[in-house]
């Protein structure tokens, strides 16, 4: 019988910022794959993802409406 992956074992504990960031009651066991799934949709749900500025190609907050670096409103 073939072992389970070590990606989908549920070895992770949610503590209170896990807890918070995915929605999972404290305490519940999650996997590292469940737990990407439930970054990556906590970043996209909440526009924190980077965004790159048109004038400077510098990189900014997704949520930025102005450049910190060239000033330039977006």
């Amino acid at each position: 019988m073939p072992r389970e992956s070590m990606l989908t074992q549920r070895l992770i504990v949610a503590d209170d910022t896990l807890s918070l960031l995915t929605g999972q009651p404290k305490g519940a066991l999650l996997s590292y794959t469940e737990l990407t799934k439930m970054m990556h949709q906590y970043i996209k749900t909440n526009s924190l993802r980077l965004k790159t500025c048109p004038n400077c190609k510098a990189q900014i907050p997704g949520t930025a409406t102005y450049c910190d670096k060239c000033s330039k409103p977006l």
